[in-house]
């Protein structure tokens, strides 16, 4: 499958893939509530669930948080609860995964970017899984966390990955990509293990102590995920498909910080911009794209 910018999804293709990583939280709820571990929708599945009840129509994916001490145990309840057909995958687990995430992917199906293409981890269709750590309650002191953590993110990811998937158009587009490939080269010379560890000491600096703040500073834009506790919990519930999950106390709220004061109303087709994979297989023969 050529990958572009502005690719879409046929309609029978991405509701094949949603239903299979409904499939995937369905389990994963199952396992939190055996186990009493707390998660809670992220991004846009929250804005799935209080726009659509379910799947953004055109989303590909499904987001969710946990707090450190619950995510800590997925190493040792996913092989146990999920048993042979499926896997976990992060950065401690095998660091050529250039991410600060975990993912539970369904053994025998692939889902690989082309920033991916060569990445020699098994890359199956997944659920997003974020891990949620103490901010300070400073703003200096969260601009300088979230600064740290975005830094040494972007380091891994360059180890990893030249040329990540960016959505820049134009010379935008081809400044950011000369960028990233000149950084790669220097960022070959650090451990791929040494960043992970950066990563996870980064996130974790504020755990032992008690704050008001909770967040995963990372990606594009490390602020938009640093929230007032009061924000997340406690938690709520509300339809996604055919399932009830949880969702931030006031996930309104949390909406706003992500996308704006409009995120209510669906963008035109013509804005709905997004990356296609650039495999997928569900695991039959002959249905690779």
């Amino acid at each position: 499958m050529k990958q572009t910018i502005d690719q879409f999804y046929d309609s029978e293709t991405l509701r094949r893939l949603q239903l299979i990583e409904l499939d995937i939280l369905k389990r994963f709820d199952a396992m939190c509530k055996k186990h009493g571990l707390q998660y809670f929708a992220l991004y846009g599945t929250v804005l799935g669930a209080i726009r659509h009840q379910g799947f953004i129509p055109w989303d590909d994916d499904i987001d969710i948080g946990m707090p450190r001490k619950d995510y800590e145990r997925l190493a040792e309840l996913v092989p146990l609860e999920f048993g042979s057909g499926y896997s976990l995958l992060n950065g401690q687990i095998n660091p050529r995964y250039p991410f600060m995430t975990s993912r539970i992917m369904k053994k025998g199906t692939e889902f690989r970017m082309l920033s991916m293409k060569n990445l020699p981890c098994e890359l199956g269709i997944f659920l997003d899984i974020f891990c949620f750590d103490n901010i300070p309650n400073d703003v200096s002191e969260q601009k300088r966390m979230a600064r740290k953590c975005w830094i040494v993110e972007k380091m891994c990811i360059l180890r990893n990955t030249p040329f990540p998937n960016l959505p820049y158009r134009g010379f935008k587009r081809v400044a950011a990509y000369t960028a990233c490939g000149a950084g790669s080269i220097v960022m070959r010379a650090l451990p791929r293990k040494k960043l992970h560890e950066w990563m996870q000491s980064s996130a974790q600096r504020y755990n032992r102590q008690e704050t008001d703040y909770i967040g995963c500073p990372f990606g594009l834009d490390p602020f938009e995920s640093i929230y007032p506790k009061s924000m997340l919990f406690p938690l709520r519930t509300a339809q996604f498909e055919d399932m009830e999950i949880p969702l931030p106390n006031d996930a309104h709220a949390m909406m706003r910080q992500v996308y704006g004061d409009t995120y209510m109303t669906p963008p035109p087709e013509g804005k709905r911009s997004f990356i296609i994979p650039y495999k997928l297989s569900f695991g039959d023969e002959g249905d690779t794209q």
